[in-house]
């Protein structure tokens, strides 16, 4: 077991024994893995560049391999093609991060990183394979299908070695999905797809505030763009659906801040309440009336936060 490993193993059990909260084990190990960064060789960290490079290079030339085969190949052969490579990658994330790391939350390092881009890629080649295993033609279910092989794999993924990478893979998954699965299997009209989409992104606010991701920033980033998708999805009775959604958006990322100090909450609280008002008042109004709305209750909430915090004592925060 590395010494990253080791941190990451004894932060993980001082948190099961009560010792630190899972915010104080973030803030330890991202001062740990920051330490590390600090100290890391000229070499090493020019290896790792390489890797990056190299795994890149192997996929661009497998896919440019598979382009070019891929109508000569029978169906037998692309499936046994992409779950080799899935495979593969699967066993070299593992090797690269060690069994030890698996399934704990490690410390961030340049094998683990490079061990979750691996799980990442192999969820990618899963679904290629279900895909084509299932009807390699392409057709509407198949998609479906490949892409929930693709994002139970990323689950799988996440969860042996959680990462920010994994945390994309997995929302990269979600969104064809949920959209597939309403849009195309159920064949629901496009509110109820913007609907699933909007869920999709309240689910991620829920998760995020648990603590199942290790970045939690990318985790609100993630749900708030999940969920303004699905508002802006909707198309029904003009935009007031849309703008009532994306208020709700707006009210999730404030009181989510009022426990959870994340910038990225209040940037986005703030965003959404400008598009909902906008919204709501184009629908209600021409552009001009519009536009002077959207002025005077940006300045009167401006100026009534400045007053606030200009009252409040210094050092009170």
């Amino acid at each position: 077991m590395t010494q990253g490993h080791r941190v990451g193993a004894a932060l993980r059990r001082l948190v099961d024994e009560g010792v630190l909260t899972e915010e104080q084990r973030d803030a330890v190990a991202a001062a740990v893995a920051a330490e590390e960064a600090a100290a890391t060789p000229a070499g090493k960290l020019l290896a790792e560049v390489a890797a990056y490079a190299g795994a890149g290079l192997l996929l661009g030339g497998l896919l440019l391999f598979l382009e070019a085969s891929w109508g000569d190949l029978a169906q037998a052969s692309r499936v046994a093609i992409l779950a080799v490579m899935a495979i593969g990658l699967a066993l070299g994330g593992v090797a690269l991060a060690g069994r030890a790391s698996l399934f704990r939350s490690p410390v961030s390092t340049p094998r683990t990183r490079l061990a979750a881009v691996l799980f990442a890629l192999a969820a990618a080649a899963l679904a290629g394979a279900a895909g084509a295993g299932i009807d390699d033609s392409g057709s509407d279910e198949a998609w479906v299908l490949a892409v929930c092989a693709g994002l139970v794999a990323a689950v799988l993924g996440y969860v042996a070695l959680p990462s920010l990478v994994g945390m994309f893979a997995c929302a990269g998954f979600a969104v064809p999905v949920v959209g597939g699965v309403l849009g195309t299997l159920l064949e629901l009209d496009e509110l109820w797809v913007g609907l699933g989409f909007f869920a999709l992104g309240m689910v991620w606010f829920g998760l995020t505030r648990a603590g199942a991701f290790v970045e939690f920033w990318a985790g609100y980033a993630i749900a708030i763009t999940l969920a303004l998708l699905g508002a802006q999805w909707i198309d029904f009775d003009g935009r007031a659906a849309s703008a009532g959604l994306t208020a709700l958006v707006a009210i999730a990322c404030f009181a989510l801040y009022s426990t959870h100090r994340s910038p990225v909450l209040v940037i986005g609280g703030a965003g959404a309440v400008a598009l909902a008002i906008a919204e709501a008042a184009s629908e209600w109004s021409d552009g001009l009336g519009a536009a002077g709305f959207v002025l005077i209750v940006g300045a009167v909430l401006l100026a009534a936060g400045v007053i606030a915090l200009a009252r409040s004592p210094r050092g009170s925060d």
